[in-house]
């Protein structure tokens, strides 16, 4: 009998729910989850001055009220300051504190661990294509 192949979307759903599952048990140790680490990769390696909460849900193609929850999170364990910006004070601005820096090299380590156990047995080369297919399924379903 042939096996039928699962639809891409639950396929995808179901190595989210195994992917984010292990790295919240990571990231358990360090006291942050694997959304609250989402936003802080975000903010270490942006390139702006400046960073809005409305870049964070832009980048991380997340609404309003889900990151109004994280960064407010981040901020009560100290890795993020919320300022309000000085032209506009609606916007709040967000900064990243010492502590922040102080976690980031474990929280990358965690990351790059997961990484290699997604890719295990794959090569360079299949990696790269296989994260050039993903960034071309997030195009194709991201918001324009």
């Amino acid at each position: 009998m042939e096996r039928r192949s699962r639809p891409l979307g639950f396929l995808i759903k179901q190595i989210n729910n195994v992917y984010e599952k292990d790295l919240n048990e990571k990231l358990k140790r360090i006291g942050i989850t694997s959304s609250q680490c989402a936003v802080l990769d975000y903010l270490f390696h942006t390139s702006k001055e400046e960073v809005s909460q409305r870049d964070v849900e832009r980048h991380l193609n997340l609404k309003n009220p889900t990151v109004t929850g994280i960064l407010k999170r981040l901020d009560e364990k100290g890795y993020v300051l919320c300022v309000p910006n000085a032209e506009d004070r609606r916007k709040k601005n967000i900064y990243l504190t010492e502590k922040a820096y102080d976690i980031q090299k474990r929280m990358e380590t965690d990351r790059r661990k997961m990484d290699r156990e997604l890719t295990r047995g794959m090569t360079k080369r299949e990696t790269e294509a296989l994260r050039k297919n993903l960034e071309k399924l997030l195009y194709n379903i991201a918001d324009p």
